[in-house]
């Protein structure tokens, strides 16, 4: 509900808990392992959709209604939406508005509690395999004593999450800005090569 006030708590960035989820497994000369995050709770306040419900950018502003039309047309057309609620003397409410307007999704209507999501993530953050060469193989040259090759895979994929169209801890800022999400762009699926040679 919207509230004539501004000073009302409408998140927590804290978390309820983070845990994480590290695994090794061997087999000969190979090595794989996985590195999985877990954040339970917080809130985030996307600022991201509070502009861009309201400008139609996002999937949930564009469908067909229950009169079979896209919910934008105008109310001519058979467009706009019956939206939850009940009128004052407390019938369920009936009448349908224009789906083509800002004030319906955005923030012109909406208070800021309605763009405020739970920050919950599930990601697998890392994953690495490694090739080791052979001891015989180490054994013909003197000047090395081991040779290990890897592909190393970080952010690899979002398991869940509940913030729709970004990453929970996408933000604005590459400091530690949290709790607020602004003009992110997607996250970046990063993989690399690396050699450990020992001597």
């Amino acid at each position: 509900m919207k509230t004539t006030s501004s000073d009302k708590i409408i998140g927590n960035i804290n978390p309820d808990w983070n845990a994480g989820l590290n695994n090794k497994f061997t087999y000969k000369n190979w090595t794989g392992s996985f590195l999985i995050d877990w954040q339970q709770g917080g809130s985030v306040f996307s600022l991201d959709l509070w502009y861009g419900m309201a400008t139609g950018l996002y999937e949930e502003t564009v469908y067909i209604n229950d009169l079979g039309n896209p919910v934008r047309n105008s109310l001519d057309d058979g467009g706009g939406l019956i939206l939850e609620g009940v009128t004052e003397d407390g019938e369920v409410n009936t009448t349908r508005v224009n789906g083509n307007n800002y004030a319906v999704w955005g923030y012109s209507q909406n208070p800021n509690k309605a763009f405020v999501y739970d920050a919950t993530y599930i990601k697998l953050r890392e994953v690495v395999i490694s090739y080791s060469l052979p001891a015989k193989l180490m054994a013909r040259y003197n000047w090395i004593q081991g040779a290990t090759f890897s592909i190393v895979g970080s952010n690899l994929w979002i398991i869940s999450k509940d913030l729709p169209h970004a990453d929970p801890e996408a933000s604005q800022s590459s400091g530690n800005v949290q709790g607020w999400q602004s003009g992110v762009m997607p996250s970046l699926r990063n993989v690399g090569f690396s050699i450990n040679l020992q001597f």
